[in-house]
């Protein structure tokens, strides 16, 4: 196997869109204990996601205009640290597209975790896609632990203020395949390997995710293990149709398992029959 160093610089990239605004304030609370106050070698930007409409009102009344002033008022708590940010205009969200756009404003060695805004990301974890992911060898799609609805699996119990890696709290969701570890020059070698069936169908670019792509296009190790470090709110996806049939396929299934557990769930039917017949 290559070498490989903890000392890397992860490039940590959040797609966001409108609907995912509810999730800033948790995500850059958590983000700056774990990796401002430790002085976490990684490079926080948001990817800012805007449909035609809200990008021709961006002047009057941007959507974005909440998380850039808590990006600013970061900026000045942590005068060392610097959060870019990229705006994007798109009717079709796609993972390909918007990595297409990043790897060009980057080196040819810079080590990216594509993330998600809903993910308490920690050292412990980044130094494990720093460890997985190998220049021209491997790249790794972790399995986070996800977080149950917590209207299902602490139905009329307080929310815990924290959550412990245990079957009642959530899950390994093995459905989900959207956060990734790869070097840009791997992404930048397999997307050259597509360019003639993108000539072909440029559908190409929004029907495949990241992970088939390496999968079909590169000769590449596509590492996948479960990842106990890497833990994700709950929050319901909006899964896009123009996918590929496999991929809508498991995002729809990943939402129903991280509804509940089985027992869990069987509770609520149960309670709502008993309301039923009284």
């Amino acid at each position: 196997m290559p070498y490989v160093t903890e000392a890397t610089r992860v490039h940590i990239i959040i797609p966001l869109t409108a609907q995912l605004k509810s999730f800033v304030t948790h995500f850059l609370e958590i983000f700056a204990a774990n990796a401002f106050e430790t002085s976490e070698n990684a490079v926080l930007t948001f990817l800012f996601i805007y449909n035609p409409v809200e990008a021709q009102q961006v002047n009057q009344n941007d959507i974005f205009a909440s998380v850039k002033t808590q990006i600013t008022a970061l900026e000045r708590k942590y005068p060392t640290i610097k959060i870019p940010w990229i705006s994007v205009k798109t009717e079709t969200p796609s993972q390909i597209k918007f990595m297409d756009i990043i790897s060009k404003k980057h080196p040819v060695d810079t080590l990216f975790f594509l993330a998600s805004i809903n993910s308490n990301i920690n050292s412990e974890f980044l130094n494990r896609c720093r460890m997985n992911s190998i220049n021209n060898w491997q790249v790794f799609f972790p399995i986070h632990f996800q977080y149950y609805n917590p209207e299902v699996a602490y139905h009329n119990q307080p929310y815990p203020s924290t959550i412990d890696l245990v079957k009642d709290a959530g899950h390994f969701d093995r459905m989900s395949f959207d956060e990734a570890c790869f070097y840009n020059s791997d992404y930048m070698a397999t997307r050259t390997q597509m360019v003639a069936d993108v000539q072909e169908n440029d559908d190409i670019l929004e029907s495949l995710d990241i992970y088939e792509m390496f999968v079909k296009y590169s000769s590449l190790h596509v590492f996948r293990a479960t990842e106990p470090a890497l833990h994700q709110q709950y929050r319901y996806e909006n899964c896009n149709p123009r996918l590929s049939e496999e991929i809508y396929h498991r995002c729809i299934q990943s939402n129903l398992e991280r509804l509940g557990s089985r027992s869990q769930l069987a509770m609520l039917l149960f309670e709502q029959e008993q309301g039923n017949s009284t």
